[in-house]
């Protein structure tokens, strides 16, 4: 049976399987912390030598990463790693099929096969049209976006960029003076200042200051403080949080009209679902001056997959090794 071998690789963790092709839940999925490995290469190696499937089956290779895939040297936006195509090719074979997505263009070519049951709609109930773009996003390490444009006949269009490191808006007091306390420290303040691990404990770091507390917490801090409801400030740090998630979410719409949907992935939102849907993210988004109307029938949804980003890297690898 022909297999692929397909990654998600993160600033954090690298996650490899397998997956036979033509088929999209990931096999043997096992996570490496990218800190114990010093390339790429060694991460791969040691899967490849544990995994069931031998080498020879292996027809396609796709590879999921968190960050540019179209420069000479793919570099990692939060990760040491790095590695041109040729290096690539060169170590997996010239007989095999090789794809490089960007992260978030992997998650949006999930979104053909995701189960509709890992998916969780936020705000009132909407139609999608099935025929019009998404948008995917997400945070993490980072802050990932993409845009979907659906196809016909062959893989769906991922147009890549880095949108999650747009200027960050801000629309009331806290809010600016979350910007303000970030931008003395980073001069530009971009949403993923904000929007990410780092993000919850600069929004904490920021909210503490105002009522004169020097206190910083890492983001696991933040969560085991959100946990055990102790941490007001805490508290508020998701809400303000799902908040900028909102904004951010409807200047994305704002940009393409995406009917297709909003589909919210990475390692933080399905963490913390019931706050989301209690929060103030759909009330955010829509809050647009007099493109409210535009902006509110769009709708959203959490990605509850555990691992959307192979999803769709194997739904990658089924068009090249189908289309040979």
């Amino acid at each position: 049976m022909s297999h692929a071998l397909i990654a998600d690789l993160g600033g954090t963790n690298a996650r490899f399987a397998l997956v036979p092709i033509n088929q999209y839940q990931p096999q043997e999925v096992s996570v490496y912390s990218c800190k114990e490995y010093e390339s790429f290469f060694d991460a791969v190696s040691a899967y490849v030598e544990q995994c069931s499937v031998n080498f020879d089956s292996i027809d396609a290779i796709v590879l999921a990463i968190a960050g540019p895939v179209n420069q000479e040297v793919i570099r990692f936006s939060n990760n040491p790693w790095h590695f041109t195509r040729q290096q690539i090719q060169d170590h997996f074979g010239h007989d095999k099929k090789i794809a490089l997505l960007n992260d978030f263009d992997a998650i949006g070519h999930s979104l053909e096969v995701i189960p509709k049951e890992e998916l969780v709609q936020i705000g009132e109930p909407s139609e999608i049209d099935p025929n019009a773009a998404s948008w995917v996003l997400g945070a993490g390490t980072g802050l990932g976006v993409a845009c979907v444009v659906p196809q016909d006949n062959g893989a769906n269009i991922v147009l890549p960029g880095e949108g999650g490191h747009v200027d960050l808006a801000t629309c009331n007091d806290q809010e600016d003076y979350i910007l303000r306390f970030l931008r003395e420290r980073h001069h530009r303040v971009s949403a993923e200042r904000v929007l990410s691990g780092m993000g919850l404990e600069n929004i904490y770091e920021a909210l503490a200051h105002r009522q004169g507390i020097e206190r910083r917490l890492t983001a696991p801090e933040i969560g085991a403080a959100i946990e055990a409801g102790t941490d007001p400030i805490a508290d508020a740090t998701l809400d303000q949080f799902f908040t900028f998630l909102g904004r951010v979410t409807g200047d994305l719409v704002l940009s393409v009209e995406t009917r297709g949907g909003v589909y919210i992935a990475g390692g933080i939102v399905p963490r913390y679902l019931e706050q989301i849907k209690r929060s103030a993210f759909r009330d955010a988004m829509q809050d647009k001056g007099r493109m409210k109307a535009f902006v509110s029938p769009i709708p959203t949804f959490v990605v509850m997959s555990e691992f959307p980003g192979l999803m769709g890297c194997a739904n990658y690898a089924s068009y090249l090794v189908n289309q040979a």
